[in-house]
């Protein structure tokens, strides 16, 4: 059942701020906001959230629209307000990020394994892909991407890649989830997730660098 509709704004200088709708609010604001386009937001209401429990949380606080809150799309303006903004977390932080409040997560490395698009289990409904991803210390992490994200994660695009070179992804909007019986830390996909392969930003030229002076990454990958 939908409890809020949440999201993340960004300004001008790249600085974030997490919105949400209530539930009850829903049908008011779902048709006015779409991802990638600017606004200017009126009559919001800022809550502390630090000591209350959501099923995200990418910051102290968020900005909760209210009945009278105004959403008015810009045409003409916020050509300057970046459409992007990045937060990498270091591998050997996920393990403090597993936590009930759930933050949003950015990851990046070099593709190292992909899975099938395959059921969690025989007598699981839920069906995801398991992909692993290395830095630039030569660690692995795993990452489980359910639903549509699994099935539209382009492995074809990434076997073709992966013949030429390196494959450099983003997961953006990740969870950390502490796997209860083997203690492992995995990375799961959100419903706020995006994914990026090869992007043109200088985080990826230095991973296609670092590899490059090193070597090339071994693949498996399933088709």
């Amino acid at each position: 059942a939908l409890i809020s509709i949440d999201g993340i704004l960004l300004d001008e200088d790249g600085c974030m701020a997490q919105i949400s709708v209530p539930k009850k609010f829903e049908k008011q604001f779902c048709g006015l906001l779409s991802q990638g386009s600017a606004y200017i937001i009126s009559n919001v209401a800022a809550i502390d959230i630090r000591s209350k429990s959501y099923v995200y949380r990418h910051q102290n606080y968020m900005l909760q629209f209210k009945q009278d809150t105004k959403v008015d799309l810009l045409h003409s303006r916020g050509a300057d307000i970046p459409t992007l903004s990045l937060d990498f977390c270091p591998f050997y932080q996920l393990p403090q990020k597993a936590i009930d409040s759930k933050p949003l997560l950015d990851v990046i490395g070099v593709i190292c394994d992909v899975g099938p698009y395959d059921y969690a289990s025989q007598t699981s409904q839920h069906k995801f892909r398991k992909t692993k991803i290395r830095n630039l210390e030569e660690q692995t992490q795993e990452l489980v991407l359910w639903g549509q994200h699994g099935e539209s994660f382009d492995e074809e695009t990434v076997l073709k890649k992966s013949q030429e070179g390196i494959v450099i992804a983003i997961f953006a909007g990740v969870t950390a989830t502490l796997q209860r019986f083997t203690g492992m830390i995995q990375g799961s996909s959100s419903s706020a997730t995006q994914i990026y392969l090869d992007l043109d930003i200088p985080k990826v030229q230095k991973y296609r660098t670092r590899f490059s002076l090193s070597h090339s990454c071994a693949y498996r990958i399933y088709v």
